[in-house]
């Protein structure tokens, strides 16, 4: 494709008009990594800043994702869960994805804790924990029910934060004044219960992944038991091995 350079439309959005049609046209399917700039810039014989703008303008209107260190790709509906990335939260691994979502608080309370979520916590049963069920929505599309049981002995008024805004790791770390240290996490294949479906706005035992995992402090001292259970057609988990 040449640049019209005495068009009306600017060199940009012609640009634009290019990575579009590709993609259109299957040439760069969801996921793949589209040209360098310098390979555009070569293809097209602009500038770089030009180049730049015709890519962050995608990226603005989702057609397009960076990736540091690694490129510009056509943004995938699948939203992947990288565990060689080290201990993110989900919110921080969507953000790093340039994925938007939205949060929605559906309860937060304390209550008494039972023999297994004291066993858990590593605290007395009948302490005070914290109990927090949360939905996440990407694109309109309720994508993750999440519950967090939280050990408020070592986080004194943590029960005040923003859990629609804040990431939890954020949110632990500030009112515990501890690093999150690591998690003992572990993934499952389940059918989806008549509550879960009805958040999730799916047929009942319909496939999902779910995850728990217990999230331990800096001191060693066991901070949150997360259960996570996601649309099985929306997530992915990823990782990188290396042979020993």
């Amino acid at each position: 494709m040449e640049i019209d350079k005495n068009s009306l439309v600017p060199i940009y959005e012609q640009v634009m008009d290019y990575i579009k049609k590709k993609i259109e046209k299957g040439e760069w399917k969801k996921g793949d990594k589209i040209s360098t700039e310098k390979d555009l810039m070569e293809l097209f014989d602009v500038s770089r800043g030009t180049i730049k703008k015709a890519i962050s303008l995608l990226v603005e209107e989702k057609v397009l994702t960076q990736k540091q260190g690694k490129g510009t790709f056509v943004i995938d509906e699948n939203i992947s869960f990288p565990l060689a990335e080290g201990l993110i939260s989900f919110s921080e691994s969507m953000k790093s994805q340039g994925i938007d979502f939205e949060t929605e608080l559906i309860n937060l309370e304390k209550k008494k804790a039972d023999e297994k979520i004291a066993e858990q916590l590593k605290i007395n049963i009948g302490d005070d924990y914290l109990f927090i069920e949360r939905t996440r929505t990407v694109h309109d599309e309720v994508v993750m029910f999440i519950q967090n049981n939280i050990n408020i002995q070592l986080a004194p008024n943590i029960d005040t934060a923003d859990y629609a805004h804040e990431s939890l790791f954020n949110i632990v770390e500030k009112y515990s004044e501890h690093k999150v240290a690591y998690s003992e996490t572990s993934f499952a294949a389940v059918p989806s219960t008549k509550t879960i479906s009805e958040l999730l706005h799916i047929e009942e035992n319909s496939p999902l992944l779910y995850q728990e995992q217990l999230v331990h402090l800096e001191d060693d001292s066991i901070i949150e038991l997360g259960r996570v259970w996601l649309k099985s057609n929306k997530f992915y988990v990823g990782s990188i091995l290396q042979r020993l």
